[in-house]
């Protein structure tokens, strides 16, 4: 298994949970992130590639900002702030009931990522 399906497959369940956030195999072209709604009974879904993935380094990347929103839509209530232009930011921007929580999930994403494309 290459380090893209890797990366798929630890992130499956957070793929699996993304309503406007999918992955794709594009021929001749790659893994590219899909932004929209994606669905197999409706065929006029609407989708845009959001980024082609030059590395596994930048669909890591990518897979994990996924992961930081849905964590944040998750606890939306709970934040004094209702969105982000960049949602990095969130880690720096967080009440202290929840710090410990994101920092513990956060630092096992980021170790299971640091495992597979050390590999």
């Amino acid at each position: 298994m290459d380090k893209y399906s890797e990366l798929i497959n630890v992130f499956s369940e957070v793929l699996g949970q993304s309503k406007d956030y999918h992955i794709a195999y594009i021929y001749q072209v790659g893994y590219v992130s899909l932004i929209g709604l994606l669905s197999k009974e409706d065929q006029n879904a609407s989708v845009i590639v959001d980024e082609i993935f030059s590395s596994p380094e930048s669909m890591a990347e990518s897979l994990l900002r996924n992961w930081r929103w849905q964590w944040f839509y998750e606890h939306k209530e709970l934040l004094p702030r209702k969105d982000y232009d960049d949602i990095c930011k969130l880690d720096s921007d967080l009440p202290d009931n929840l710090q410990e929580q994101y920092r513990q999930n956060i630092l096992n994403w980021q170790s299971k990522i640091r495992a597979i494309l050390q590999n």
